[in-house]
Protein backbone atom coordinates (compact mmCIF):
# COMPACT_ATOMS: atom_id res chain seq x y z
CA UNK A 1 0.00 0.00 0.00
CA UNK A 2 1.12 3.52 -0.66
CA UNK A 3 2.50 5.28 2.36
CA UNK A 4 1.53 8.80 3.28
CA UNK A 5 3.84 11.28 1.55
CA UNK A 6 3.53 15.06 1.60
CA UNK A 7 -0.07 16.15 1.15
CA UNK A 8 -1.39 12.81 -0.05
CA UNK A 9 -3.24 10.82 2.51
CA UNK A 10 -3.77 7.09 2.55
CA UNK A 11 -4.71 5.66 -0.86
CA UNK A 12 -6.31 2.18 -0.73
CA UNK A 13 -4.48 -0.33 -2.94
CA UNK A 14 -7.33 -0.97 -5.42
CA UNK A 15 -7.54 2.76 -6.07
CA UNK A 16 -3.77 3.11 -6.38
CA UNK A 17 -3.63 1.46 -9.81
CA UNK A 18 -6.55 3.61 -10.96
CA UNK A 19 -4.86 6.80 -9.72
CA UNK A 20 -1.59 5.89 -11.46
CA UNK A 21 -3.52 5.15 -14.65
CA UNK A 22 -5.32 8.51 -14.31
CA UNK A 23 -1.99 10.32 -13.94
CA UNK A 24 -0.63 8.61 -17.05
CA UNK A 25 -3.73 9.50 -19.07
CA UNK A 26 -3.67 13.15 -17.99
CA UNK A 27 0.07 13.37 -18.71
CA UNK A 28 -0.48 11.91 -22.17
CA UNK A 29 -3.17 14.50 -22.95
CA UNK A 30 -1.01 17.34 -21.60
CA UNK A 31 1.93 16.18 -23.75
CA UNK A 32 -0.33 16.18 -26.83
CA UNK A 33 -1.64 19.63 -25.94
CA UNK A 34 1.92 20.89 -25.46
CA UNK A 35 2.85 19.56 -28.89
CA UNK A 36 -0.20 21.25 -30.39
CA UNK A 37 0.77 24.52 -28.67
CA UNK A 38 4.26 24.32 -30.19
CA UNK A 39 2.88 23.62 -33.66
CA UNK A 40 0.37 26.49 -33.45
CA UNK A 41 2.48 29.18 -31.81
CA UNK A 42 0.21 29.30 -28.77
CA UNK A 43 0.57 31.98 -26.07
CA UNK A 44 3.25 31.44 -23.42
CA UNK A 45 0.63 30.81 -20.74
CA UNK A 46 -0.61 27.73 -22.64
CA UNK A 47 2.89 26.20 -22.61
CA UNK A 48 3.37 26.97 -18.94
CA UNK A 49 0.03 25.44 -17.93
CA UNK A 50 0.80 22.27 -19.90
CA UNK A 51 4.13 22.03 -18.08
CA UNK A 52 2.33 22.57 -14.77
CA UNK A 53 -0.04 19.71 -15.57
CA UNK A 54 2.91 17.48 -16.50
CA UNK A 55 4.70 18.52 -13.29
CA UNK A 56 1.73 17.61 -11.13
CA UNK A 57 1.25 14.28 -12.89
CA UNK A 58 4.93 13.43 -12.37
CA UNK A 59 4.77 14.50 -8.71
CA UNK A 60 1.60 12.51 -8.01
CA UNK A 61 3.00 9.48 -9.80
CA UNK A 62 6.19 9.64 -7.75
CA UNK A 63 4.24 10.04 -4.51
CA UNK A 64 1.86 7.19 -5.25
CA UNK A 65 4.71 4.73 -5.51
CA UNK A 66 6.05 3.09 -2.37
CA UNK A 67 8.80 4.03 -1.89
CA UNK A 68 8.36 7.28 -3.81
CA UNK A 69 9.97 7.31 -7.23
CA UNK A 70 12.53 9.71 -8.61
CA UNK A 71 11.36 13.31 -8.75
CA UNK A 72 13.55 14.35 -11.73
CA UNK A 73 10.66 14.70 -14.20
CA UNK A 74 8.57 16.57 -11.64
CA UNK A 75 11.50 18.94 -10.99
CA UNK A 76 12.13 19.62 -14.67
CA UNK A 77 8.47 20.20 -15.49
CA UNK A 78 7.90 22.32 -12.39
CA UNK A 79 10.80 24.62 -13.19
CA UNK A 80 9.60 25.01 -16.79
CA UNK A 81 6.10 25.74 -15.51
CA UNK A 82 7.11 28.33 -12.91
CA UNK A 83 9.49 30.02 -15.34
CA UNK A 84 6.81 30.13 -18.05
CA UNK A 85 4.14 31.35 -15.65
CA UNK A 86 6.39 34.17 -14.47
CA UNK A 87 7.15 35.12 -18.07
CA UNK A 88 3.43 35.11 -18.92
CA UNK A 89 2.76 37.64 -16.14
CA UNK A 90 -0.45 36.00 -14.88
CA UNK A 91 -0.14 36.28 -11.09
CA UNK A 92 -2.94 33.83 -10.30
CA UNK A 93 -1.21 31.14 -12.30
CA UNK A 94 2.19 31.89 -10.79
CA UNK A 95 0.65 31.11 -7.40
CA UNK A 96 -0.52 27.71 -8.70
CA UNK A 97 2.96 26.90 -9.92
CA UNK A 98 4.53 27.97 -6.63
CA UNK A 99 2.14 25.81 -4.60
CA UNK A 100 3.16 22.82 -6.70
CA UNK A 101 6.85 23.65 -6.39
CA UNK A 102 6.51 24.06 -2.60
CA UNK A 103 5.04 20.58 -2.36
CA UNK A 104 7.83 19.18 -4.54
CA UNK A 105 10.52 20.97 -2.54
CA UNK A 106 9.03 19.56 0.65
CA UNK A 107 9.24 16.07 -0.83
CA UNK A 108 12.89 16.74 -1.66
CA UNK A 109 13.58 17.79 1.96
CA UNK A 110 14.09 21.43 0.94
CA UNK A 111 12.01 23.04 3.69
CA UNK A 112 13.54 26.52 3.20
CA UNK A 113 12.68 26.42 -0.51
CA UNK A 114 9.14 25.22 0.22
CA UNK A 115 8.66 28.00 2.78
CA UNK A 116 10.01 30.58 0.32
CA UNK A 117 7.53 29.47 -2.34
CA UNK A 118 4.65 29.56 0.14
CA UNK A 119 5.69 33.01 1.34
CA UNK A 120 5.64 34.25 -2.25
CA UNK A 121 2.18 32.76 -2.77
CA UNK A 122 1.05 34.62 0.33
CA UNK A 123 2.42 37.93 -1.00
CA UNK A 124 0.74 37.42 -4.38
CA UNK A 125 -2.57 36.38 -2.82
CA UNK A 126 -2.69 39.23 -0.33
CA UNK A 127 -1.67 41.83 -2.89
CA UNK A 128 -4.33 40.63 -5.33
CA UNK A 129 -7.02 39.93 -2.71
CA UNK A 130 -7.05 36.30 -3.86
CA UNK A 131 -8.78 34.69 -0.89
CA UNK A 132 -9.11 31.25 -2.46
CA UNK A 133 -5.35 31.16 -2.98
CA UNK A 134 -4.90 32.17 0.65
CA UNK A 135 -7.10 29.21 1.61
CA UNK A 136 -5.00 26.92 -0.62
CA UNK A 137 -1.83 28.38 0.89
CA UNK A 138 -2.93 27.79 4.48
CA UNK A 139 -4.14 24.29 3.66
CA UNK A 140 -0.84 23.48 1.97
CA UNK A 141 1.15 24.83 4.93
CA UNK A 142 -0.96 22.75 7.27
CA UNK A 143 -0.46 19.60 5.20
CA UNK A 144 3.26 20.01 4.61
CA UNK A 145 4.37 21.45 7.95
CA UNK A 146 1.64 20.27 10.37
CA UNK A 147 0.66 23.90 10.92
CA UNK A 148 -2.47 23.85 13.08
CA UNK A 149 -2.87 27.63 12.87
CA UNK A 150 -2.74 27.34 9.07
CA UNK A 151 -5.44 24.69 9.23
CA UNK A 152 -7.65 27.00 11.30
CA UNK A 153 -7.10 29.86 8.86
CA UNK A 154 -7.81 27.54 5.93
CA UNK A 155 -11.13 26.44 7.46
CA UNK A 156 -12.13 30.03 8.12
CA UNK A 157 -11.41 31.12 4.53
CA UNK A 158 -12.96 28.00 3.00
CA UNK A 159 -16.18 28.58 4.95
CA UNK A 160 -16.27 32.36 4.35
CA UNK A 161 -15.70 31.95 0.61
CA UNK A 162 -17.93 28.92 0.13
CA UNK A 163 -14.90 27.06 -1.27
CA UNK A 164 -16.60 23.70 -0.84
CA UNK A 165 -14.40 21.79 -3.29
CA UNK A 166 -11.61 22.03 -0.69
CA UNK A 167 -13.74 20.62 2.16
CA UNK A 168 -12.71 16.95 1.65
CA UNK A 169 -9.01 17.89 1.72
CA UNK A 170 -9.57 20.15 4.73
CA UNK A 171 -11.37 17.39 6.62
CA UNK A 172 -8.63 14.91 5.71
CA UNK A 173 -5.98 17.36 6.96
CA UNK A 174 -7.88 17.93 10.20
CA UNK A 175 -8.13 14.21 10.76
CA UNK A 176 -4.43 13.71 9.98
CA UNK A 177 -3.40 16.45 12.43
CA UNK A 178 -5.76 15.19 15.11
Amino acid sequence: MAAEHGMLGFVPQPNLRDRLRDCAAVAERAARTLQWAKENNAPLLDFALDHLTLARCALYTALLQDPPADYATAQSETEQAVSGLRASGHQEFIARGLLTRAWLRHCLADAPGAHADLDEVERIAKRGNMRLFLADLHLTRARLFHDRDGLTQARKLIEECGYSRRLPELEDAEKALG
